[in-house]
């Protein structure tokens, strides 16, 4: 579910992987490639170094390149490596460089930790903790809550008007259920597993990198489930294992999860046969010691979050203009691997969760998740009317730190698309009274975001009861004056 600021797959192979393979990026842009899959005639040593000099092999470690241009600015690319003479011991005439800033090429993108030692495998940290570990501890205590508790009959009568992080304190009424062992007891990652496959592909992320490797189900129940905390090689995290098309979990959502759903309500009179977006259940298992840093959920989507076994604690912060800028700058900041985003921002809200809890995160809160010990969630994301709003102004934030394809919404452009269709579409005696509600709840403020949004030249969407985007938006300006009036 994180966003990421850089461009992070090479341009040359197309492949995001492996993790352990050399990568640089480009001097002119955000682009990153396999230094292994640059053509050997683009590179070079260093200009007026050794010009003449052939290159007789890739360089090995990210402190012997000097620069690269990708093939966006000009034929395949240009690599330029340190000549062996460059690579000598420091003199005294050396020492007024020492402290002048140092560019680095290695790894992914821009937020990663320890560029170097990671590609060369120099173990300079430790592995078992976050370096954010006791900052996050500290601002959890700054923040801690224990006072946002509803019950799950409350949660659904008022959630048009909830707006806060709150922990329901009866979930057996709210409809969530999960799947039991076949001995009744809580769900295991050993049973999902089975339920899975062994040979079942997922996405592991290496909490020092916060960055993604393919796994199968099979590698990482070992990892989790047979292998000790204190024997592992590193902490490691699933946090992005959609399972919705799984039928045998058997997962069903909160009641009022399902009905505020937005795809949920728009798809029953305008799905024209597409597919839903697969956001809605996740299964997620995080190694003791984990840590997300923060983030925001793509598209800006509400969260809701069943502890399944073991302990999180979360520290949010809201969608308030002064912290969503300061969320922006940080994502493009060259150090935000080495800022602890919680030290800026204000209003925060930190709960813990143990086993059995049920956790409730509305649209566009930033915050970031710490695991004390081995835990198993079931959770899922999901679009709302209440929050059009402030979903829109994520996906502008997104496209402004240049998030990739792949960790945004799916097709968010035809949800909001068959948004404002649904919205002008008349309403009948036989809509449910959820959906009037719903209709009715939508603002003039909000329909004037929609319109914006629709009036984007960048957004792609093809009517299904209009000729053309331009019929679908004067409709829509119709129905705002009428709101107005």
């Amino acid at each position: 579910m994180l966003g990421k600021t850089s461009m992070d797959t090479c341009n040359y192979c197309q492949s995001s992987s492996p993790l352990e393979t050399l990568w640089v990026q480009c001097d002119l842009c955000d682009q990153w490639v396999h230094v292994s899959c640059v053509p050997f005639k683009c590179i070079h040593y260093e200009p007026s170094k050794i010009p003449q000099q052939q290159v007789l092999e890739y360089p090995k470690v990210s402190k012997d390149i000097a620069g690269f241009h990708c093939s966006k600015h000009g034929s395949e690319g240009k690599l330029y490596i340190k000549a062996a003479e460059t690579k000598r011991r420091r003199s005294n005439d050396d020492q007024k460089t020492l402290n002048s800033p140092k560019k680095r090429y290695s790894l992914r993108t821009k937020q990663q930790i320890d560029y170097i030692a990671l590609n060369e495998g120099e173990d300079v940290k430790l592995k078992h903790v976050h370096p954010h570990a006791d900052a996050f501890l500290d601002c959890f205590k700054r923040w801690e809550n224990t006072t946002n508790f509803i019950t799950a009959k409350d949660f659904y009568d008022k959630f048009l008007s909830l707006r806060e992080p709150l922990k329901i304190i009866d979930p057996h009424n709210s409809g969530m259920k999960t799947p039991k062992s076949s001995e009744g007891q809580p769900l295991t990652v050993e049973e999902i597993s089975f339920i899975l496959g062994d040979d079942y592909p997922v996405d592991v992320m290496d909490i020092q990198t916060q960055q993604n490797e393919r796994w199968t189900m099979s590698r990482w129940n070992q990892y989790l489930t047979h292998t000790k905390p204190e024997t592992r090689d590193r902490v490691r995290n699933v946090i992005s294992l959609e399972v919705s098309h799984i039928k045998d979990l058997n997962i069903e959502r909160p009641i009022a999860v399902e009905e505020n759903d937005l795809v949920n309500v728009i798809w029953k009179s305008m799905g024209n046969g597409d597919e839903k977006p697969k956001v809605t259940r996740y299964v997620l298992m995080s190694a003791g010691n984990s840590y997300t840093d923060f983030h925001l959920d793509f598209a800006g989507t509400s969260v809701y979050y069943n502890l399944i076994s073991g302990n999180k604690k979360f520290i949010l912060f809201p969608p308030t203009q002064s912290n969503l800028k300061k969320y922006a700058d940080w994502c493009c900041d060259i150090n935000q691997n080495a800022i602890f985003l919680g030290d800026l921002l204000t209003d925060g809200i930190a709960m813990e969760l143990l086993a059995g809890d049920l956790f409730m995160i509305p649209s566009g809160f930033i915050h970031a998740v710490y695991t004390p010990v081995d835990s198993l969630i079931i959770g899922g994301n999901f679009l709302t009317v209440r929050d059009i709003e402030t979903q829109l102004k994520v996906v502008q934030l997104e496209r402004m730190t240049k998030v990739p394809k792949r960790f945004t919404f799916p097709n968010f452009d035809l949800v909001m698309g068959k948004c404002c269709e649904w919205f002008a579409s008349p309403t009948t005696e036989t809509d449910q009274e959820t959906d009037r509600n719903l209709k009715d709840s939508i603002s003039s403020n909000t329909l004037h975001a929609l319109i914006q949004y629709m009036q984007d030249p960048t957004t792609k969407y093809k009517p299904i009861h209009y000729t053309s985007k331009r019929m679908l938006i004067k409709r829509l300006q119709k129905l705002n004056q009428l709101l107005g009036e």
